[in-house]
Parts: structure tokens; C-alpha cells; sequence
């Protein structure tokens, strides 16, 4: 008996011993689950600013100043295991003089790197979440030079990562920005203290396999590296960080109310968000002042235009920060539609109005591109879903494109 509890009690020791012994292992970030972002920004909504509210009712980021997009030819290195990458490569006299150039955004895979995969419930790779095999997990390495422009000095400056698969590190001079997964959330990061007006180098360091990759498991092509939109956007010290719109009709689905909630970054207590919202015709229907001390506020309107499936029609709110003086400081535009989604009596009721649902699944795939997708593509699949009589669509399984939810 007692030989038979010294084994119980040795064996417990051991668990207990190997359960320490598990703890105390470091993990890389992109095997540990309590590590998502490092240095990045708290997400937000997808919108750009503007430096007057004419420039925002073009609807087009690149009319404005404050964007620089990064896309383009980045010089690029490619190994098949973490303990093969460049180790030194992030820093500014590094010489990438041999290496070759990928097209941002691309598929690493798409390009002759590594070989795209598809299955769909067996796992890429051997399966002991969180971690992931040493020898395959292949790393991309990229860098490239941008110019700040000398109009953004003793602002904000914010570099935006719009896809990335899987997980990435970045850095900004030879200084470390940060880290982030979760492929296809965009990720911002502050670089303000980094940058200088004239030529700067970021370089970002990508992992193909993640713990994410447990999760983001699925029945697709797994294709790797950056295959969204790369983007610099700057800001004044006082802006708008986030901002929530919202709509609502009455029980007759005639009158509407507007809903605001604003989130503010260093915006001084005299300062004033106005709220002009425009017709299709770009006529004024409300025209209005929120105070920053509360910045939520609901707006009500007579009978607008309501939003349907057969008549899509959007109003713009134009969001304009002023100073004490009256100012702008900057203005941000959002479309915005007037609707009501109910269901009743088993019955899906927009408007009020019950409509049968016929949908499909989607996947951003391109034959030629993989996950990298086109204005064009996505038009294409809405023209062709409207003329087959579809009208909803199952964005399988992630956070699209931004640009495919305006379209």
C-alpha cells in the first residue's frame, strides 16, 4: 500500500512538475494566445479624413492630403522556417541589394513562394495548439521606403496594415513598432515619434502559421503575406478617433432618427464637431452642432428617403471638427442609409416589408491573385449575384474588404 502511494505521489509530482516546467517555457508571440497586438492602436471603423468638407464629399481617400498609399514594389526574402530569416534586416544599413521584389499586396505563394494549400477540416500542419512546427512555418521579409510629406510635420502620423497572414512584426527606422494577428482586421499603429519628413524605411517580418491559425482554420485556399491594402494617414493632434452611426424609423416606418457617438482624441472642451448630412443630390437635409463634452447625440428627420433592396439609397454625413475660432480641423464623410430590420412572426421585415432571403457564400478568391481582390472583382460578383436575383451574401468567414461593404 504504501509502495502504491509513493507512486501516486511521485507521478503527481511529475504532472506537476511538467505542468511548472510548461509555464515557465517562452513562448514567441505567435504561439501564445494571450498576445493578439503589441503597440498597436485600439481598432476602429474604416473612414479617412479630410481638410474640408468639400474634399470630403468626394468620397475618395486619395483627394486627400493626409493618405499615402504604400502599395507597390517591396523588396522581399523568403525562408521555409522562423530559424532561417534575416535576423538583422529591419535595420536601415541593411543591405537588400540581392534581394528580389514582391508586389504589395500579393500572396507570397501566388508569386512562386512556397505552395498554396487548400483542405478544409485536417489542419496544414500537426495539430498542438497553441504551438507550431520550428521546421514549417515560413517567414517573409519585406522592406521599402516612403516619403512623408513636409505638410504632416507636428502631426499625427498612422501606418495601417489593412490584411496580413498571419501574424507580423513591424518595424518603423530600425525601431520596433509592434506586433499584431488576425489576418484580415486592419491593424493601426502610431509612428508619429518615428517618422521624419523626407525618406523613412519600414520593414515587416511575417509569419505564414500562428495560434491564430487553430482558428482561422477553414474551408479555403491558406495563402500567406501582406494581400491588403499598406497605408499611411495623418491626423491632428485633436481628432476624431471612432465614430458610430446609427438609424432608426418609427412604428409607421416613416420618420427616422440619427444616432451619433463619437469617440475624440485630445479635442479641447470649446472645440465643436458639426454634422451636415446631404441627399444623393448633395442638398443639405440636416445641419446640426454636437457638443464634444457629450459627443452623443440623436438627430430626428421627417420622412427621408428610406433604404431598400430595390432602391439602395444613401445619404453622406459629413463629420467636421472645429476649433474655438471655427476652424476645421478636419472633416470625415459617411453614406448612410435609412432602414429598419426586423423579424416578426418568423418573418425577416425590412421596412416593414417582409423579404425572402436568397443568398450565397462568398470567399475573397481570385484565380489569378488568390485573396488579393480588386475593385473590379468585387464589382463583378455583385453584378453577376443582381443578375441571378440574389440579395444577401455570406462574407465566409472574416471581416472582408473594407471598400466590398460600400459597394
Amino acid at each position: 500500500m504504501k509502495a502504491i502511494q509513493l507512486i501516486f505521489c511521485f507521478s503527481i509530482f511529475l504532472f506537476i512538475g511538467n505542468l511548472k516546467a510548461q509555464n515557465n517555457k517562452v513562448q514567441n508571440d505567435w504561439e501564445n494566445q494571450k498576445v493578439l497586438q503589441i503597440g498597436a492602436e485600439e481598432t476602429k471603423a474604416t473612414f479617412y479624413a479630410y481638410p474640408t468638407a468639400e474634399k470630403a464629399m468626394t468620397y475618395t481617400r486619395s483627394n486627400s492630403p493626409w493618405f499615402v498609399l504604400l502599395n507597390g514594389d517591396w523588396k522581399f526574402n523568403f525562408v521555409e522556417k522562423p530559424a532561417d530569416r534575416p535576423l538583422e534586416f529591419y535595420k536601415k544599413d541593411f543591405d537588400d541589394a540581392a534581394w528580389k521584389t514582391i508586389t504589395v499586396p500579393s500572396n507570397w505563394e501566388m508569386k512562386g513562394y512556397s505552395l498554396p494549400l487548400y483542405t478544409n477540416v485536417t489542419y496544414p500542419f500537426p495539430k498542438n495548439p497553441p504551438y507550431i512546427p520550428n521546421d514549417d512555418n515560413p517567414v517573409g521579409s519585406y522592406r521599402r521606403t516612403f516619403e512623408i510629406p513636409n505638410s504632416w510635420k507636428g502631426r499625427e502620423t498612422f501606418l495601417t496594415f489593412d490584411g496580413v497572414n498571419s501574424a507580423y512584426y513591424v518595424w518603423v527606422n530600425g525601431v520596433k513598432v509592434g506586433y499584431s494577428q488576425d489576418s484580415r482586421i486592419s491593424a493601426h499603429f502610431n509612428i508619429s515619434k518615428l517618422v521624419r519628413p523626407g525618406k523613412n524605411l519600414v520593414t515587416v517580418e511575417v509569419y505564414r502559421w500562428c495560434d491564430g491559425s487553430y482558428l482561422e482554420d477553414q474551408d479555403f485556399w491558406r495563402l500567406s503575406g501582406i494581400f491588403r491594402d499598406v497605408y499611411l494617414t495623418s491626423r491632428d493632434k485633436a481628432h476624431i478617433r471612432d465614430f458610430a452611426i446609427t438609424t432608426d424609423l418609427d412604428n409607421d416606418y416613416k420618420n427616422a432618427t440619427l444616432g451619433i457617438d463619437l469617440k475624440l482624441t485630445n479635442v479641447p472642451a470649446n472645440y465643436s464637431v458639426e454634422l451636415n448630412l446631404l441627399d444623393a443630390d448633395g442638398k443639405s437635409v440636416l445641419k446640426d452642432k454636437m457638443s464634444v463634452i457629450t459627443p452623443k447625440a440623436y438627430f430626428a428627420l421627417n420622412a427621408p428617403r428610406k433604404w431598400n433592396g430595390e432602391d439602395p439609397y444613401l445619404y453622406t454625413a459629413i463629420l467636421t471638427l472645429k476649433n474655438q475660432k471655427g476652424k476645421v480641423i478636419e472633416s470625415i464623410p459617411q453614406k448612410v442609409g435609412f432602414r429598419k430590420i426586423e423579424i416578426k412572426k418568423n418573418l425577416f421585415l425590412v421596412n416593414g416589408v417582409a423579404v425572402k432571403m436568397k443568398g450565397v457564400n462568398r470567399h475573397e478568391f481570385n484565380a489569378e491573385n488568390g485573396q488579393v481582390i480588386s475593385r473590379e472583382n468585387m464589382l463583378h460578383d455583385i453584378q453577376l449575384m443582381k443578375k441571378f436575383n440574389v440579395n444577401a451574401v455570406r462574407c465566409a468567414h472574416y471581416p472582408d474588404v473594407p471598400e466590398w461593404y460600400d459597394l
